[in-house]
């Protein structure tokens, strides 16, 4: 098998053996060859088959790992990680009115009908009672999904109906919605394809969804376009984000992703590669990330010794801002802490807390919209009274 940036080849048995033969021939001469009744060469032909059946079963799994080639299940598990689903098969349905005993009421699925012309049954999706004029409005189903074509001038019969259904009432069937089979992998890979270039040459939204996978969260990231802020020219775009990759990987999702043409602002720099195997430079602003210091005055209760506390209380903090999420462009409130620390045990009160970003300690801070801030376990002060 031979695999390139282009693909892979399958190898057949003939250049499978060739190569066997000049491996052994390196051990046992250059007269070696393969024979019919040799115990090696029946050993050679037999590992030459098991590797092309190998060979086999790796070209189908990157067949099925491709979202271009996938089919089947493998095509559903690969689309909807991308939140795209096969569209189900549906039956066709229909309202049409029955007549019979009034007041009389019946079950959902008691009655079937059959289109006198295509043979098809169909059956009452719904309970139903029947009113004082002796007739009533069902929805009928098709027992089998699919294309089944229903006229609203169909003529139907009654083929089974409990005893308070005496007919079908004359009148044009309506509300009539076809069916359709399951999608198939043909139709569910154009669809694919389609959503994926709309999205890429779509909105700020849907960019924001394609390049939501190479960050933790949602908050590390952030478009800002002319829509979004006035200094902005047109055609100029600054993506902002703290990703969970390479510079290489999420420029080239940025590339796969946003509209050709744009002008991109960043502090980061990565040339790709387009189809035309030319250069194209990608900009982005890889996020800030400053240091954010929590400082604590503590009263602690009778009996607990400070470092243990202070201990549990950092884990505490550290375990609220995993949960909270402090993204870009956060606003940090020194208070807010008050509650894990509180929630720690041997903590009577917080005498006084305060952040810092830079020089001094605050009550809060406000970051830019290209910092994430940064905290860490030797970055939480505390003392105890």
């Amino acid at each position: 098998m031979e695999i390139d940036k282009k693909g892979y080849t399958l190898s057949d048995l003939e250049s499978i053996l060739d190569r066997y033969v000049t491996l052994m021939q390196s051990k046992y001469g250059s007269d070696f060859y393969i024979k019919p009744e040799g115990v090696i060469d029946n050993i050679l032909t037999s590992a030459g088959a098991m590797e092309m059946f190998l060979q086999n079963r790796i070209a189908y799994l990157c067949k099925q790992f491709d979202p271009n080639t996938a089919d089947s299940e493998y095509q559903d598990a690969l689309y909807e990680r991308v939140g795209l689903k096969r569209i189900a098969a549906t039956a066709t349905s229909f309202t049409k009115a029955i007549t019979g005993t009034p007041n009389f009421t019946g079950e959902a699925g008691s009655i079937t009908i059959q289109n006198s012309l295509t043979g098809y049954e169909f059956v009452n999706s719904q309970p139903y009672t029947i009113d004082e004029t002796g007739s009533a409005n069902l929805t009928f189903k098709a027992n089998v999904d699919g294309a089944i074509i229903v006229n609203p001038t169909d003529k139907f019969e009654i083929v089974e109906a409990p005893a308070g259904v005496s007919g079908i009432a004359e009148g044009e069937a309506y509300g009539i919605t076809t069916g359709r089979d399951e999608e198939s992998d043909a139709e569910f890979r154009k669809r694919f394809k389609s959503i994926k270039t709309t999205n890429a040459k779509a909105t700020r939204n849907a960019n924001l969804i394609n390049l939501s996978k190479y960050v933790d969260n949602n908050k590390f990231l952030k478009i800002i376009d002319g829509k979004t802020d006035s200094s902005f020219a047109p055609g100029e775009i600054q993506i902002i984000a703290k990703h969970n990759t390479t510079d290489e990987i999420f420029a080239r999702a940025i590339f796969e992703t946003v509209v050709d043409g744009l002008e991109y602002i960043g502090n980061t720099t990565v040339i790709v590669k387009d189809d035309s195997d030319e250069d194209v430079e990608i900009k982005f602003e890889k996020a800030a990330e400053p240091e954010i210091y929590i400082s604590a005055n503590l009263k602690l209760k009778n009996g607990f010794y400070p470092n243990n506390v202070f201990n549990n209380v950092r884990q505490s903090i550290l375990n609220y801002i995993q949960n909270r999420v402090f993204g870009l462009q956060s606003s940090i409130y020194a208070t807010e802490f008050i509650v894990p620390i509180l929630e720690t045990g041997g903590v009577e009160a917080v005498l006084d807390i305060s952040v810092k970003k830079d020089r001094d300690f605050v009550e809060s801070i406000s970051l830019k919209r290209n910092e994430v801030p940064a905290f860490s376990e030797d970055r939480i002060i505390l003392i105890a009274e």
